[in-house]
């Protein structure tokens, strides 16, 4: 399953495919769906989700694949945003009209809400806009984890950060109760976790049970970007090891990576980026691998530099026992996926789309 876009994040195709794509390939077939914003997709077995419906009205869309391919819309939440699915009949995610400190329950069969938990009691004064769960929601060991977020009226949590610590609310997943609130307040500096405006939910678990969770510096201009994590069987940060992103890269950002075998897969910029977001978009990023242990990293070759992983929540996935990354460089015409050589540093194209837009996501539904 591809999610292509004609032009950045805006009318697209999602397009199924039998088998893994290989060689030139077009993104649009007869039995593409066409969609009217592209921002990224997650899947749940043989379900995908997308931010938005066909029409482009923000909520979260449930597909499946037709016997034939076609694409058949399987039910829409209006006004959710942050997401997860924990099985066939859990999920949670966001409707701040229904409330900044409530997160709202539903089935991910029926794709129908089923109640919410009232995290009000938790509501601090100081603060002119407090949200929970607007940049992640992650679960592991039947917790769910939920980050609070504190920010100007103005940035609505896009930015203005008003504290300079990280936040996490636990919540057990079989009661649905508030269990504790958990901090990171290290001197790394990071104060957010995740960016919660497209699909990609910028956390992972690792083949190790732990949770990574993602500091994109998308909020403090780069000054700060890294990876944290909690432990398999723990319910609280792990204090003794983090990945900051300045010290690889000055002024990096990392949005997407993958963790196995000991061995961490991240994107970063080959120069620093700019705080006012001028070179983001611009074709410096390449794919690394880094030992999670003594923190060094090598440049993964074969692949050009590219465009920034933002939207993309499988930038970099595992599909059939290959670690796979997407690369797209307009100049010189890539927009495709490279799939991790045997030598664990070098990396050879799968397929490319032969197109001028972008690729924001490729997952493998279950048969």
């Amino acid at each position: 399953m591809i999610l292509s876009a004609a032009e950045k994040w805006e009318e697209g195709y999602i397009t199924s495919f039998n088998d893994m794509p290989s060689g030139s390939i077009s993104p649009i077939v007869p039995r593409s769906l066409q969609v009217n914003t592209s921002f990224g997709i997650r899947s749940f077995k043989n379900w995908f989700f997308s931010r938005s419906n066909t029409a482009g009205t923000a909520g979260l869309q449930r597909y499946s694949v037709k016997a034939d391919g076609t694409i058949s819309d399987d039910g829409f939440i209006a006004n959710a945003s942050q997401f997860i699915v924990i099985d066939e009949t859990i999920g949670y995610y966001l409707d701040e009209t229904r409330g900044k400190l409530k997160l709202q329950t539903f089935n991910p069969t029926t794709m129908q809400r089923t109640g919410e938990i009232d995290l009000s009691s938790l509501q601090n004064e100081e603060y002119p806009y407090q949200v929970i769960g607007k940049h992640t929601l992650a679960a592991k060991d039947g917790k769910l984890y939920a980050g609070m977020t504190y920010s100007t009226l103005e940035t609505e949590g896009f930015g203005g950060d008003l504290i300079d610590y990280i936040e996490f609310v636990v919540i057990d997943i079989a009661t649905n109760t508030y269990e504790k609130t958990i901090t990171y307040e290290e001197e790394a500096g990071y104060n957010t976790i995740g960016w919660g405006s497209s699909a990609n939910k910028m956390w992972t678990i690792g083949d190790d049970g732990a949770l990574y969770l993602y500091s994109t510096g998308l909020q403090n201009g780069f000054t700060q970007s890294g990876v944290i994590r909690i432990k398999e069987g723990e319910t609280d940060f792990d204090k003794t090891w983090r990945l900051d992103a300045h010290d690889l890269v000055a002024g990096s950002s990392i949005a997407a990576g993958l963790v196995k075998d000991g061995k961490m897969y991240i994107e970063l910029p080959s120069t620093a980026l700019n705080p006012d977001f001028s070179n983001l978009m611009d074709f410096i990023f390449d794919y690394y691998v880094v030992d999670l242990q003594t923190k060094e990293a090598t440049k993964i070759t074969g692949m050009p530099q590219h465009h920034y992983a933002y939207a993309n929540e499988q930038a970099i996935t595992e599909i059939d026992g290959k670690i796979c990354f997407w690369v797209r460089n307009l100049d010189e015409n890539i927009d495709a996926y490279y799939a991790l050589n045997n030598d664990g540093t070098s990396a050879t194209q799968l397929f490319n789309i032969d197109h001028d837009g972008f690729m924001w996501g490729l997952v493998k539904l279950d048969e």
